[in-house]
């Protein structure tokens, strides 16, 4: 495992610290839920699920266990498993980044400035994200490209039938 190993391994890592943080947060809410009296008074607070960056982060999760799984192995799909957890990962970010460009676009639409609100979590228009999302992300594109070019490199040298 050189180099490019250990930065799958670290992403990974930041991507379970994340998922971790965002699971937290939704068990809170969760368990925040419930009728309440204040001053004769009685609210009832629903929980409407998981908030919307849950699922494409525990997609990139799974991609980057994939990825981890194929850095480890010794056989010859490791290469080609690493690149497809990788893609994977990626993909869940584009998708997060395309639904969270929707949900602008239709807050713009109704005249709500959404970049300096405070009810409104985003950062660098991903909706709910945080900046531990924007470095997976960024790392996820650098491995992306480094096993693409190990990839090339070897059926260059002629170590990967066609």
């Amino acid at each position: 495992m050189g180099l490019l190993g250990h930065l799958v391994l670290v992403t990974f890592l930041a991507a379970a610290i994340n998922l971790g943080v965002s699971f937290v947060e939704n068990w809170k809410a969760a368990s925040a839920s419930g009728t309440y009296v204040v001053d004769d008074f009685e609210i009832t607070v629903c929980y409407l699920g998981p908030p919307v960056g849950f699922y494409p982060r525990f997609f990139v999760f799974v991609g980057l266990l994939l990825a981890v799984v194929g850095v480890f192995r010794r056989t010859f799909p490791r290469s080609i498993m690493a690149t497809v957890g990788i893609a994977g990962a990626l993909v869940a970010y584009v998708c997060w980044w395309l639904d969270s460009y929707r949900v602008f676009r239709n807050f713009t639409d109704f005249d709500i400035k959404f970049l300096n609100n405070p009810e409104i979590k985003q950062v660098s228009y991903l909706y709910n994200g945080t900046l531990l999302d924007v470095c997976v992300a960024a790392s996820l594109v650098v491995c992306f490209v480094l096993l693409i070019d190990r990839l090339l490199s070897r059926k260059r040298r002629g170590l990967i039938p066609d």
